[in-house]
């Protein structure tokens, strides 16, 4: 009985490091994509800071993080959003 519990905690342990191993090394971070844009336009005392979403995304986008820390994603084609960067950009 107990040749069996250590020969399957033995197998376990192994599959677990051979997982772990498995990711390729020095692989990038996690991108950020939006799928969708806001409809309406933030009040701009709620924004705080901004980004922008990687060119690996389907969809481009400025995401605006407000002042309770959620994160909206603006279409940077909109004149509120260029707007809203440079103010950003600015102070």
């Amino acid at each position: 009985m107990k040749v069996c519990v250590a020969a399957l905690a033995v197998l376990t342990s192994a599959a677990f490091c051979s997982l772990a191993s498995s990711a390729p090394l020095g692989s990038d971070m996690p991108i950020s994509c939006c799928f969708s844009h806001t409809a309406r336009q933030i009040p701009r005392s709620l924004v705080v800071d901004y980004y922008e979403t990687s060119s690996k995304c389907s969809l481009p986008a400025i995401v605006f993080i407000t002042k309770k820390g959620r994160a909206l994603c603006a279409n940077p084609s909109n004149s509120w959003v260029q707007a809203y960067v440079t103010h950003l950009d600015l102070n």
